[in-house]
């Protein structure tokens, strides 16, 4: 199983659109796939069609593996399946009051879903905190999107260097730019720029600013749900399967079954 989360300590990214979406045809493609809701506002739990929780018990819910189990919620799409966020999450740094035994227990909780998911997937609260050292600390892979424009680039370098600063991660970053406008000479700047400085380093894809995307929330859907053909939905699944072959998500062969 594969473990990943998506973040960025800033917010308005588009973070859990493309963790809504990257869960989605990770699913529809046949890899069982579970998403944690980790951030109080619940954007992820609302776009995948679920409830989110009254009430989390959270001292509980990190030490309690059979816990966590019991809240795990169906989404309407086959191999997609989330826990919930709820509005008690935003006390989740006070309950991960040592970072050492945190990690801990969230790799146990992770490992736990091993035998019926061959993905779990956080999506992460826009800030940098005790939670995200954990989860830093606790996936494999960390995909972060970047809108090309000043604070959101300087945003990504100083969570680049802070991830190269912690001794006991090991994520991978696997940084994208979203939400890009091809017109605004500033974005075509900046993601020039990052090309030369950072050689193979962020994707290829990208993900442009769409209209489609923001009709997610009206939809309470993934964009594929609803708007397969567009232009977005064509560039996420462009980018989903250069992140697959990064990440080792499915195999090769069926890689190549997927991009013909």
């Amino acid at each position: 199983m594969k473990s990943m989360a998506c973040y960025n300590m800033k917010g308005g990214v588009g973070k859990t659109s493309f963790a809504v979406n990257f869960a989605y045809l990770s699913a529809a493609n046949g890899v069982r796939t579970m998403v944690w809701d980790l951030d109080p506002q619940g954007a992820a739990t609302f776009h995948l069609g679920v409830e989110p929780l009254e009430q989390t018990k959270l001292k509980k819910l990190i030490k309690d593996k059979k816990l966590i189990k019991n809240m795990v919620e169906p989404t309407p799409y086959a191999n997609l399946s989330v826990i919930p966020a709820g509005f008690d999450y935003r006390n989740m740094d006070m309950v991960l009051d040592d970072s050492k035994k945190s990690r801990k227990k969230l790799k146990k909780i992770i490992s736990s879903f091993e035998e019926n998911y061959d993905l779990f997937l956080f999506d992460c609260p826009p800030s940098i905190s005790n939670l995200s050292e954990v989860i830093f600390s606790t996936v494999e892979y960390i995909l972060m999107p970047v809108v090309p424009a000043v604070m959101p680039q300087q945003s990504f370098l100083k969570v680049k260097e802070y991830l190269s600063s912690m001794n006991e991660t090991c994520a991978e970053l696997i940084p994208f730019f979203n939400m890009v406008d091809r017109r605004k000479s500033g974005h075509r700047k900046i993601m020039w720029d990052n090309k030369k400085e950072f050689k193979n380093y962020f994707c290829e894809n990208f993900i442009p600013a769409r209209a489609d995307v923001e009709k997610m929330g009206i939809e309470r859907a993934p964009l594929h749900a609803f708007a397969a053909k567009s232009s977005a939905a064509v560039a996420y699944k462009d980018l989903w399967k250069e992140i697959t072959k990064k990440t080792g998500l499915i195999s090769e062969k069926l890689t190549a079954q997927i991009a013909q």
